[in-house]
């Protein structure tokens, strides 16, 4: 992913385009220095309305980077600003003990009662100093106005660049001395100092962690020679207050960016205190490639400080895109309302599924019953012609000649002087073990005492049972007075 790294001054603007390697490193692209000119006046260059939203010194620095946009030929890109210290406002804070969580809290109110401009919108990022103690958390806050960050976004995103960190350079050159192979990770305690123009800032470090953080604005149009002075005391001031308040032993490694050539009067000055100084070229530290390295490599340490940033997070880096927030407190009413949602969806769907089974049951119901219908239907048809092969089925199981029967029967009636016969019925008598079947006859007598003889006469053949006959008046009267009717039972053989 490609960057545009950009740090700027009143009169200067350094950028650094690179990409950032999957496996780790920065490729750097192209690096440059562009002057800044006041163009705020030329109607021809930028609109009125453009006038009043933006400062000064965004219109020509938005200016300086649309010109160098259209040089690279570059669409669009993400956008690494790099803040210097007359922009920002920077406090030193002493938190009792608390948990990392609590700290922005505390850290906000503190500022809110000290700083008299800062507002409880403005960013406020901090970081935690290497030398806190159990009994107290030694913070440097950094603040910078919500109206200013909302100028830079909204400058920057007008010429297609979306900026995706806002960072301070100070700590932006510690986190490059960090990446540097010649530092290693016990480092002892030490002076990481930048110098660009006229700003110097200087850094206490020790190991991988920052101590303190300050920054000098020296007098404008200073010859070389003064600045080496000048930069040389304020090294020789930061050692001596570093020694007696911040670790309490003396400081004797100072850490210098750029190449050896631009300081041999520094060295040498330093030296001469008895101080142990590296010159370090930013674009020759590990996983920096670049194909030429810039006439002026120091002034870009902070530059490609932003871009390991960005690259890998760290600790010790303040973000004013990004700040370092309180825990929000849960929001429950999120989590029922996503549970009843949940619980609505699985309703409605087991509603849904349910609905269609019981549609597709109601199908198969009125399907099984059209099937029922016909079989109905057929099943009246063939149940005559069953009933008699049943019937037939029955009596030829049974074994019984009914002609035989009637016969026998024959023989024992009475004449018909005294017993007439006027109906007789033969059924079959299933699952009996003792009857094979029953006769039944019914008609008129001439005296109830032909039926006893005729009951005696039956049994006594041994093969049938006769039922006690009942007889009744014959309303008809006549020769024959008398009704009745009798049920002889065939036993098996």
């Amino acid at each position: 992913m490609r960057f545009l790294a950009v740090d700027w001054s009143n009169t200067e603007c350094r950028y650094l385009l690179a990409s950032l390697q999957r496996g780790g490193g920065i490729t750097v692209q192209k690096t440059g220095l562009a002057a800044i000119e006041d163009v705020s006046a030329k109607k021809d260059r930028i609109s009125d309305s453009e006038k009043t939203s933006k400062s000064n010194e965004l219109l020509n620095l938005i200016t300086v980077l649309r010109n160098i946009l259209k040089e690279e030929r570059i669409g669009s890109c993400s956008l690494l600003l790099c803040l210097d210290r007359n922009k920002i406002e920077l406090l030193y804070q002493t938190l009792p003990p608390c948990s990392e969580q609590e700290i922005p809290i505390l850290l906000k109110n503190q500022v809110l009662r000290e700083l008299s401009g800062f507002s409880e919108h403005d960013p406020l990022d901090y970081l935690v100093l290497g030398n806190t103690t159990e009994e107290n958390h030694r913070i440097l806050a950094a603040t910078i106005p919500l109206s200013y960050r909302q100028s830079l976004v909204h400058s920057f995103r007008s010429i297609s660049c979306s900026p995706q960190r806002i960072g301070l350079k100070s700590l932006a050159v510690a986190e490059l001395m960090f990446h540097s192979e010649a530092v290693p990770k016990d480092f002892e305690p030490g002076l990481v100092v930048h110098v660009v123009e006229n700003e110097v800032d200087l850094v206490l470090v020790e190991g991988k962690q920052i101590l303190s953080v300050r920054s000098v604005r020296l007098p404008d149009q200073l010859r070389f020679s003064d600045i080496v002075e000048k930069v040389a005391a304020e090294i020789e001031r930061t050692v001596m207050i570093s020694d007696d308040h911040v670790i309490g032993q003396p400081i004797k490694k100072i850490i210098l960016f750029g190449t050896d050539e631009d300081w041999i009067p520094l060295v040498q000055v330093l030296t001469e205190q008895n101080l142990d100084v590296s010159v370090i070229n930013p674009f020759q530290i590990s996983g920096v490639h670049a194909a030429a390295i810039p006439d002026q490599p120091g002034c870009f340490a902070p530059l490609l400080g932003l871009l390991f940033e960005q690259q890998t997070p760290s600790k010790n880096t303040i973000d004013f895109l990004h700040t370092k927030e309180a825990p929000k407190p849960t929001n429950y009413f999120r989590s029922v309302f996503l549970a009843i949602l949940l619980l609505g969806i699985c309703c409605f769907g087991f509603y849904y599924w349910n609905r269609e089974v019981v549609r597709s049951m109601e199908e198969e119901l009125i399907r099984v019953k059209e099937e029922h219908q016909k079989v109905v239907a057929q099943l009246q048809q063939i149940q005559p012609g069953f009933n008699v092969l049943y019937q037939t089925k029955n009596w030829d199981s049974q074994n019984v000649v009914w002609l035989d029967e009637l016969r026998e029967l024959s023989l024992v009636l009475p004449n018909e002087q005294d017993l007439v016969v006027s109906q007789m019925s033969f059924s079959i008598l299933e699952n009996n073990t003792r009857f094979s079947g029953m006769i039944q006859m019914n008609g008129i007598v001439r005296d109830p005492s032909v039926l006893l003889k005729l009951q005696t006469d039956l049994q006594r053949q041994g093969v049938y049972l006769v039922q006690f006959p009942v007889p009744s008046v014959n309303p008809a009267g006549g020769g024959y007075p008398w009704l009745f009717r009798v049920s002889i039972y065939r036993l098996r053989r």
